[in-house]
C-alpha cells in the first residue's frame, strides 16, 4: 500500500525535476540570481504531485518571465451552438495558413499567416511556384506571431540568392558560457555554423530553397502582431534585400520578441515545459528584445497605415509595389 510519504516524495521528484530543467535551459542567467533558493523551499508544503505543480507555477512566475510556464494542454471541444449558427451546420472553414495570387499586372501577393507549424515551408515553396513568374511581391506577415525558427528561416530562401539570416545565442548545455549558431544562404546551400565557449567550431549543411523571388522587388505588410519568427524574417529580407527594392508597410511597431523557446518534457510526461532558450539577432546584430519585459527595439513601418483592417493595408502595400516597377498609380476618378 502506497502512503501519503510516497506520494509526498514523487512531488517533491516532479517538483526537483522541473527546477533543474530550467536551471539548465533558461537563457537570462540574470533572472535566475534567486533560484537556487526555490529548488528546496517548498519541500514542506509539498503532498503530492498536484501540490508540486502549482508550487512549481509559482517558482516559475518568479522569473518573470511571461513565455517560460507550465504547458497545459486545453480542454479540446467544439461548440454545438457555434456550429448551428453556421448554414452548413458545422464550424466554418479558417483560411489557409499560407496564400499565393498573381495578379493579371504581374504583382504577386503572398501571406503567410503563421510559422508554429511542422511543413509549413513546404506549403509557401507550393505557393511560391504559382508567383514565379510575378513582377514583384507583397509578403503579408500581419498577424503572424512566429512560431519555428528553422521554418522562417529556410522561407527567407525564397527571397535571397545569398547573406547571414540570423545569430541565435543558448546557453551551452556542457558548461558556463554562450554557443552561437548562424544560419546562412548562398547560391547553392542553406547552412549553419556554430561556435562553443571553448572554442570549438562546427558546421551543418543542407539543401537551400530555390530563390524563386530574389532580386524582385518587395513590400512586407506587418502589423503589431507580427512577432518572433515573423518580425526574423523581416529582419534578414530587409537588410539582405536590394537598396530601394524592399520596403516595409504598416501598422504601428511590432512587439519586438528577439527570444526564442522550446517545449521539454518532464518525467515522461508528468508536466510539460515552455522555456525561454535562446536570443536571437538581425544579420546587423541587432536584438528585438524580449517584448518589453527588460527591453523593447521592434520593427517599425517605413510606411504606416492607420487603422489597417486589412484592405487599408493591401492597397497601399500595392501602390508602393507599383511604384517600384513603374506602373502607373490611378487617380481616384478613374
Amino acid at each position: 500500500m502506497k502512503t501519503n510519504n510516497d506520494a509526498s516524495v514523487r512531488g517533491r521528484e516532479l517538483y526537483h525535476a522541473i527546477w533543474e530543467m530550467v536551471n539548465l535551459a533558461f537563457f537570462d542567467t540574470k533572472r535566475l540570481a534567486d533560484w537556487g533558493s526555490y529548488e528546496h523551499k517548498f519541500d514542506e508544503q509539498i503532498v503530492d504531485e498536484e501540490t508540486a505543480l502549482r508550487l512549481a507555477d509559482e517558482m516559475l512566475a518568479s522569473l518573470g518571465d511571461t513565455y517560460t510556464e507550465r504547458v497545459v494542454a486545453p480542454q479540446a471541444f467544439v461548440s454545438q451552438s457555434s456550429a448551428d449558427d453556421s448554414p452548413s451546420g458545422t464550424l466554418p472553414d479558417t483560411p489557409p495558413d499560407v496564400e499565393a495570387v498573381l495578379a493579371p499586372s504581374g504583382i504577386a501577393y503572398l501571406r503567410i499567416s503563421t510559422f508554429d507549424k511542422e511543413g509549413v515551408v513546404d506549403e509557401v515553396a507550393a505557393a511560391v511556384e504559382k508567383i514565379a513568374s510575378c513582377k514583384g511581391v507583397i509578403l503579408d506577415l500581419r498577424g503572424n506571431s512566429g512560431g519555428r525558427m528553422f521554418e522562417a528561416l529556410e522561407c527567407c530562401g525564397f527571397f535571397l540568392n545569398e547573406g547571414l539570416l540570423a545569430t541565435i545565442k543558448f546557453r551551452w548545455e556542457d558548461g558556463d558560457g554562450i554557443k552561437v549558431r548562424q544560419y546562412f544562404v548562398n547560391e547553392d546551400q542553406f547552412f549553419m555554423r556554430e561556435e562553443l565557449p571553448n572554442g570549438e567550431k562546427s558546421s551543418d549543411v543542407g539543401t537551400r530553397r530555390l530563390p524563386t523571388l530574389a532580386g524582385k522587388p518587395l513590400v512586407i505588410l506587418m502589423n503589431r502582431r507580427t512577432a518572433s519568427a515573423g518580425e526574423l524574417m523581416i529582419c534578414a529580407l530587409v537588410q539582405n534585400g536590394i537598396s530601394g527594392q524592399v520596403t516595409i508597410v504598416g501598422s504601428g511597431t511590432t512587439p519586438g520578441k528577439g527570444i526564442g523557446q522550446a517545449e521539454y518534457d518532464i518525467l515522461d510526461g508528468k508536466a510539460k515545459l515552455r522555456i525561454t532558450r535562446c536570443h536571437w539577432f538581425a544579420p546587423g546584430g541587432e536584438w528585438l528584445g524580449d517584448c518589453g519585459q527588460t527591453e523593447a527595439n521592434g520593427i517599425e513601418p517605413e510606411t504606416n497605415v492607420e487603422g489597417d483592417r486589412g484592405p487599408e493595408g493591401l492597397k497601399v502595400a500595392a501602390d508602393e509595389l507599383k511604384k517600384m516597377l513603374g506602373i502607373p498609380l490611378k487617380s481616384a476618378a478613374e
